[in-house]
Order: C-alpha cells, then sequence, then structure tokens
C-alpha cells in the first residue's frame, strides 16, 4: 500500500510537467498495425507547442524525418511519409504514415574473393549465420552478422580477418533484399615462438609455464588473451600486452604462416607496504602492516612479512608464495607465524608452522592441501598447559559472486576438514569440519537494494573440549561472528563466566544493504550465533543481535561502520558495539 500511495504522490507531482509535453504532432496512418503505430508514437515523443504555424511545419518535418529512420531501422525501407499542419487555432502539425510492407532476407552469401578456404572453417562460417533468408531485414541484424563472421574467421585462425564492403540490393516489389557479406581473410595464422623481453628479471622457464598453448598451435584469439591473463596474474607487472609479430617467421607445408608471439612487460616495484585498521568497542583498536618483496628467487614468487598489534593480539608472521610450482595455478605456500593472544576466554603464545599446496582449477573452484605444526602454551578457564599440534588440512572454496569485495549477485561457498593430533601435557585426537556459504541477490535492476545471507557450521569430533587446544575451539560474538556481542562471548562458560569455548558452532547472518548514492550504503543486518560444548547446536541455543550499518567505498574496498544491540541480552551485556573494519563483513 505503501508503495502505491509513493507512485500516486509522483504522478499527481509530475502530472503538470507531462501535461506541458503533450503531443503536439499527430500520427496519422491508414494501415499501420496498432502496434507499430504505438512504438511510432513513442518515438516521435512529446513537443513544444509551436506558437507559429512555421514552427509547427519545422515540427512536422523533423517528425517525418524521425519516423522514416525508425522505420528504416525496423525493416520498412519504402514507407510513405508526408506531413502537413492546420493553421487553428490550435495550430496542429499532422504527419501521415503508411510504413508499406516490412522487407525480409531473400538470400545471404559470402565473397571471400580468391581465398581457398578450408571446409572446416566454411563450416564455421555456417555455424556462425545467425541470419537466414524469411527474417525480417533489420539493419542492425545485418551488420551484427557480419561482424559475427570476422569473429568467426579469427577464431578459426585468421587474425587479419577484415570485411569489406558489403553488397545488399532490394526488390521494392517483393520487399526483399539479398545481401552478399565481402570478407578478407588474409593468411591463416600459426603460432610460433613466443619471444619475451630480454631484459626481463623473471627466469624464461618460470614465464613459459605461462604459455597457454603448445608450439604450432593455430591462432585464435583467445589464445593471446589467456597469455595476457596469466601474466597480469602473477602480479609483477604494471602492463604485460601481447601481440603477433608483423612478418611471418616462415610458411608451412600447407601455406599457413608462422608468427611469432611478441610479448611487452612494464614491470611493478619490488616492494609493496600496506597498512591497515580496525576498531570495535569489544576488542579495541587494531593496526596491521606487512611488507611484500617481489621475485625473490626470480620465479614469480613473493615473500610477505606482516605485524598485527591489537589490545587482544599481537602477531608476527612470515610467508613464501611460490606460484606455478608443479603446473600452472598452483601455488606453494610456506609460512611461520609468531602470535600472543590475550582475551577473556583464554591467554595464549604459539609459533605456528605451516606450508599448503593451493590450486585454482578454474575461474570460480579452487582447493588447497596443507599441513602445519603449532607450538603452544595456553591458559584457559580449565589449566595451562604446553603442547604441540601437529594437523593435515583441505580446502575448498566456490566463488559465484560478481565481486570479490563487494558483491551484489551470486553466491560462495567454503569448506575445511583439518584432522589432527595433540601431544604434550595434554594428549588428543581430533578432526574439525568447518564451512560455510554466502549467498547475494540484488533486488533491482540498478542493484541499489541487495540482500546477503550467510550460514557458518562447524564440528569437532575427537578430543573433548577440555583436551582440545583454544585454537581449534570454536567462538562467537564480535565483529567477524555476531555483532552486538563482546569477542567470545557467545557460547559455553565456566562458573566464573569465563568463555570456554566449544565443539560445535552455528553462525547465521541477513543483510539489506542499500546503496543510496556512490560511494555511500547503508544496510541493516540480523545475526545470530550459538555455540556448544557438544558436536551440534540447537536453534534454541542461538542468540540473535540487531543493527544499522554504513559504508563508504574506497579503491581497496567499502569502509564498515556497523552499530549492534543483542535482541536477547544476558546480564552484564552491553546495549550497543561498535566496529569499524575495511570490506563488507561478509
Amino acid at each position: 500500500m505503501s508503495r502505491f500511495l509513493l507512485h500516486l504522490l509522483c504522478f499527481l507531482v509530475l502530472a503538470p510537467a507531462f501535461a506541458a509535453g503533450a503531443d503536439t504532432v499527430t500520427i496519422e496512418s491508414e494501415t499501420a498495425e496498432p502496434g507499430l503505430l504505438s512504438d511510432l508514437a513513442q518515438e516521435l515523443g512529446s513537443h513544444a507547442t509551436p506558437e507559429t504555424v512555421f514552427e509547427a511545419r519545422r515540427q512536422a518535418r523533423r517528425g517525418a524525418e524521425q519516423l522514416e529512420a525508425y522505420l528504416n531501422s525496423r525493416g520498412y525501407f519504402a514507407p510513405e511519409i508526408d506531413y502537413r499542419v492546420e493553421p487553428g487555432p490550435p495550430i496542429v502539425a499532422f504527419v501521415k504514415v503508411e510504413p508499406g510492407p516490412q522487407f525480409e532476407i531473400q538470400s545471404i552469401s559470402i565473397d571471400v574473393g580468391e581465398t581457398d578456404l578450408p571446409q572446416d572453417t566454411r563450416d564455421v562460417l555456417s555455424s556462425a549465420m545467425a541470419l537466414h533468408p524469411g527474417d525480417p531485414a533489420l539493419p542492425a541484424r545485418i551488420l551484427s552478422q557480419e561482424a559475427g563472421l570476422i569473429s568467426a574467421l579469427r577464431a578459426s585462425g585468421y587474425a587479419e580477418a577484415r570485411a569489406g564492403n558489403r553488397t545488399v540490393a532490394g526488390d521494392r516489389e517483393a520487399a526483399t533484399l539479398d545481401v552478399t557479406y565481402s570478407l578478407a581473410p588474409g593468411p591463416r595464422i600459426i603460432l610460433g615462438d613466443v619471444i619475451f623481453p630480454p631484459e626481463t628479471p623473471i627466469r624464461t622457464d618460470y614465464l613459459d609455464r605461462l604459455i597457454p598453448f603448445e608450439p604450432e598451435s593455430l591462432y585464435t584469439p583467445e589464445r593471446l588473451a589467456e597469455l595476457t591473463r596469466r601474466l597480469n596474474a602473477t602480479r609483477m607487472f604494471q602492463l604485460a600486452t601481447v601481440q603477433l609479430s608483423s612478418e611471418p617467421a616462415g610458411i608451412t607445408a600447407d601455406g599457413d604462416e608462422i608468427r611469432d608471439v611478441l610479448v611487452t612487460l612494464e614491470r611493478l616495484p619490488r616492494y609493496t607496504l600496506t597498512s591497515g585498521a580496525s576498531y570495535s568497542t569489544s576488542e579495541g583498536p587494531g593496526l596491521t602492516a606487512s611488507l611484500t618483496r617481489k621475485n625473490v628467487s626470480q620465479r614469480g614468487d613473493t615473500v610477505t612479512v606482516s605485524a598485527t598489534v591489537g589490545s587482544l593480539e599481537r602477531a608476527f608472521a612470515g610467508e613464501w608464495r611460490i606460484p606455478n610450482i608443479l603446473a600452472y595455478d598452483r601455488t606453494l605456500v610456506t609460512g611461520i607465524r609468531l602470535a600472543q593472544d590475550e582475551t577473556d576466554a583464554f591467554d595464549r603464545e604459539a609459533i605456528t608452522l605451516s606450508s599448503a599446496l593451493e590450486t585454482r582449477v578454474n575461474r570460480t573452484l579452487s582447493y588447497s592441501l596443507g599441513a602445519e605444526s603449532e607450538f603452544t602454551r595456553e591458559l584457559d578457564a580449565f589449566e595451562q598447559r604446553d603442547q604441540q599440534v601437529l594437523s593435515v588440512n583441505g580446502a575448498a572454496r566456490l566463488d559465484h559472486s560478481d565481486d570479490p569485495l563487494d558483491p551484489t549477485e551470486g553466491w560462495r561457498a567454503d569448506a575445511r576438514l583439518e584432522p589432527g593430533i595433540v601431544i604434550g601435557d595434554r594428549e588428543a585426537q581430533f578432526a574439525s569440519i568447518n564451512a560455510q556459504i554466502s549467498a547475494y541477490r540484488g533486488l533491482d535492476r540498478d542493484d541499489q537494494f541487495v540482500f546477503a545471507g550467510r550460514i557458518r557450521n562447524g564440528y569437532v569430533f575427537g578430543a573433548t573440549l577440555r583436551d582440545l587446544p583454544v585454537s581449534r575451539r570454536f567462538y562467537a560474538g564480535g565483529g567477524g561472528s555476531a555483532r552486538g556481542f563482546e569477542y567470545q562471548s557467545v557460547g559455553p562458560t565456566d562458573v566464573d563466566g569465563q568463555p570456554t569455548g566449544g565443539r560445535g558452532l552455528l553462525e547465521m547472518s541477513a543483510e539489506l544493504r542499500w546503496r543510496r548514492d556512490k560511494p555511500l550504503g547503508f544496510v541493516v543486518f540480523l545475526d545470530g550465533a550459538g555455540v556448544s560444548a557438544e558436536q551440534s547446536v540447537d536453534f534454541d541455543e542461538l542468540r540473535y543481535s540487531a543493527g544499522i550499518g554504513v559504508r563508504y567505498d574506497t579503491p581497496i574496498g567499502p569502509i564498515r561502520f556497523d552499530v549492534a544491540t543483542p535482541i536477547d541480552p544476558d546480564e552484564g551485556d552491553d546495549p550497543i558495539q561498535l566496529y569499524i573494519s575495511i570490506g563488507q563483513a561478509f
């Protein structure tokens, strides 16, 4: 009802403006179909009321020319159009339109001159023919068909294919057109050597792994485009261009030209420094900084050292990424991390060594296999202990969203499995499963309103809660979980009210995002989370919070300001929590 009242109000406000632009050029026709007549009226639009006969005649003449062009675009190539003016008062201009028949395609032919195309290429051209005899003779479709034929030739190895002068012959009496496309295919091209610039600092054997085609492959635009994409994906170059050599390097036995592939590279600086900040009322301020050194071993690798300083966490980490280690899109990642945590749930000092092989299968699917060794001293609600955690892990990710930082359509899914053993003051075996799915849906044509939802579920099997290291337990509450609750405060506690974490986790979030006008946006959200000492979490154990937020777009992603409050607060819960960080909540 509210939307109806809004539309009615807009109509009442704008009605005088519409009346001021009333139609002053009237279309007359005895043969036009009602649908076509409506289209012509919409194309003509409205005009200001003429004050003189001369002005009305000019409006009518321009209207006649406009309608003739529109009818031609719809395949009516022989319309009869006239106009007249009645001096009135009031002064009225008339345009009489008899569209005549809509022309059809009678025949289509392709002329490639003296070029002897192989049969497979002729079959490709035939398959690319979307225009057929009997179809309406629409100029836009005739031009689009020509572009499609050129694309088909280039996809068949004819990199220099061009369109010549097409011939269109019309029969006015039969209302038909005969179309002949004149194409200049040029030579068919076989790809030769890929030549990288000699001054590039990256080893040639590494660059060779980026080549997506075998030697002497047939040229296609996609093959050169994929090589360009792979070079840019290394993030080693400010500019990477790939093109064919202008002169052939040889001729095959079939008469095809061999062209080398020339690569131009412009390097990025070797060092990159980044920093970030966050703040929440429960976790306090946090600062992060990282320094990346590129191409350490001349294999396109990177070494990154980073530091995190916050009220609850201090950490220093190093990571070495070696891309394309065994094949393209396979990256070996090794790392070390030193961390000190002081939270309400536990105090912890840890050194973690890790290694993983990450594989990107395609644009949407990636997975990793890895191993980890963690040496830790921790104090939690149960006791203080020293122990070592040895584990292996496997993770997979599906990403069908339209934007990595601020999606408006699609979905993402992540899953991770980690079996491991604990040795030291306590010994145990465990297996952890953790999965999350997020979905995004635009609610209007311009994606001003976007609904986003998230569900996360996790279980730990094997070890009891007391034997489980704090780094393998689940906690909820805070900016990345249930906003409105203090960090790690959702879930079981000991007799003193200290969080113990759990072996089961269930989180749900829903957001309605409104992009009022770039760069500003607003959000309302509802979060729910539950942690259980056992594997399963019941829905009646979930605790809910709600809030509002502001998003401000920047080149590195939206800055997020969220204010949240518990819907079902317990004694001791603060009524308001504030969060500031970079990126959407999920």
